[in-house]
């Protein structure tokens, strides 16, 4: 964000947020989202591969889980992003051509 704060010569004690300088040079903030599209693609990748980047990612490693509540998981973001369950983006992601289409898809 300094650069684009340099771009329009906004000053720190100007008290401008990240949003109005963003408006402010008609732009958009797009690394969360590159983040989002790589993390989707990332998992069809290991999907359709057998390693053990695929039994870590489906929770089978052995041991007990510590007390309170669960953290978030890898695989609770992509289920969110892709508005669908496990189950569907893995057999999905079996598919290159069809995940593909899925992972292209624009993100909020």
């Amino acid at each position: 964000m300094w650069i684009y704060r340099r771009l329009a010569k906004f000053s720190w004690k100007d008290k401008k947020t990240s949003q109005e300088v963003c408006k402010h040079l008609g732009t958009r903030r797009e690394l969360v989202n590159t983040i989002k599209a790589r993390k989707i693609k990332y998992f069809g990748h290991i999907k359709r591969h057998a390693s053990f980047l695929k039994d870590v990612l489906e929770g089978k490693i052995e041991g007990s889980r510590p007390r309170g509540r669960r953290r978030r998981r890898w695989i609770d973001d992509i289920t969110e992003w892709t508005g669908k369950d496990i189950h569907q983006c893995t057999v999905e992601a079996q598919d290159r051509a069809k995940w593909k289409s899925v992972s292209s898809q624009p993100l909020e």
